[in-house]
């Protein structure tokens, strides 16, 4: 199995979704599995602050300080998906608003879709 399934199943038992795969299963690969374990530290930071949100939804505010704490506002740091943050780490709304990345390319899709886009 490849790290991308992995990756699928984590996210969708951090979302509270069957997984497909044994939790055991999951768990022996993140321990083995450095760049999964990363990926998996990254997801459950950002589910943890969007779930900080509140039922009323994020401020622009909030949304700012979640962007800074997660690199690439104007710090030079990386976002959850390895990339700056400036159009495609939040699964690539960029400026358009059209679910197209900065750069005006395709928006990475879920974890596991393709190519382990970022975590949404």
């Amino acid at each position: 199995m490849r790290c991308v399934q992995f990756r699928t199943a984590l996210s969708a038992r951090i979302d509270g979704e069957p997984a497909g795969l044994p939790d055991r299963r999951l768990d022996k690969h993140v321990a083995r599995c450095g760049a999964c374990r990363e990926w998996l530290d990254r997801a459950e930071r950002l589910r943890g602050a969007v779930a900080g949100a509140g039922a009323g939804g994020p401020s622009a505010d909030w949304s700012a300080k979640l962007l800074a704490s997660l690199g690439g506002q104007g710090d030079g740091e990386q976002g959850v998906d390895g990339q700056g943050l400036g159009g495609q780490g939040l699964g690539g709304d960029g400026p358009g608003g059209d679910g197209r990345g900065a750069d005006g390319s395709a928006a990475a899709g879920r974890p596991g879709q393709g190519n382990g886009g970022p975590v949404r």
